[in-house]
């Protein structure tokens, strides 16, 4: 018999319905998902989902990771998820979050990703650019009170810093490209690379542009000597692929709209 080519599995799919659409920074917006669909989920803030939105150029879904802000489940209220979107760039997924409307239904399929900061080292740095942004808070609200954190987040300027959710008192300085785009600063580099690191054993987590992270990240094991166990890195996006920016807190990124609620 001749050989017969794999069978390819469809990956399971969720429609949720977007509840509401947020503003939370000048630059970046909140999408709240609802929906009996979401309460069979296993998410967790921090993972990974993979979005599908309409590409204005083609009419083609194309699809985009971003990262679960938040996810919520109770019997009163029902099951909701919220997804920050970066709207620098003309992307399909930023065209689609700043036109995004309350009823519009949204496939997505996961959520995946297994990280989670360890609540028993002796300290933590995040870093990375506001695609990081969503998943560093997410992190954050996982630690406990007492934790010693420090963060650094490159945005483009003042009106884009956020509170930080769940440590008392952690550290954070905020990189302000002051009209730089973004994915062209070493903004990032410079900072990691005049930290002063606390003793004992430590973590490391850094995200956002591709190749800022690889340059950070060669940085910690080759000059400062980091464990590479001690260190976590993903890259979220690359100028040369997106040249005006893409994903919030995930790959390129894409959603399907599928409809309206009714």
């Amino acid at each position: 018999m001749p050989p017969q080519a794999p069978v390819r599995r469809r990956v399971a799919s969720t429609v949720a319905s977007v509840a509401a659409v947020n503003q939370v920074t000048p630059r970046m917006t909140r999408i709240r998902l609802c929906g009996d669909s979401l309460s069979r989920l296993a998410a967790v803030p921090g993972q990974t989902l993979k979005i599908y939105v309409p590409d204005l150029d083609s009419g083609c879904p194309v699809s985009r990771d971003y990262t679960v802000r938040d996810y919520r489940n109770s019997a009163t209220a029902g099951a909701r998820l919220d997804i920050d979107f970066v709207l620098h760039g003309d992307g399909p997924a930023a065209n689609w979050a700043r036109r995004a409307q309350p009823g519009e239904l949204v496939e997505f399929v996961g959520p995946s990703g297994r990280y989670r900061p360890d609540p028993h080292a002796d300290w933590h740095v995040f870093a990375g650019d506001e695609t990081a942004l969503p998943a560093i808070q997410a992190y954050l609200a996982m630690l406990p009170a007492h934790a010693r954190v420090a963060v650094y987040v490159e945005i483009a300027d003042a009106g884009e810093e956020q509170p930080m959710p769940g440590v008392a008192t952690p550290v954070v300085r905020w990189l302000h490209r002051d009209g730089r785009q973004p994915g062209t600063s070493t903004l990032l580099d410079d900072a990691i690379r005049a930290a002063q690191w606390p003793p004992g054993q430590g973590h490391i987590w850094l995200a956002g542009h591709t190749p800022t992270v690889r340059r950070i990240r060669a940085q910690l094991l080759n000059e400062r000597g980091i464990d590479r166990c001690a260190l976590y890195v993903k890259g979220f996006w690359d100028r040369q692929q997106h040249p005006a920016g893409s994903p919030a807190g995930g790959a390129p990124c894409a959603v399907r709209t599928v409809g309206r609620a009714r």
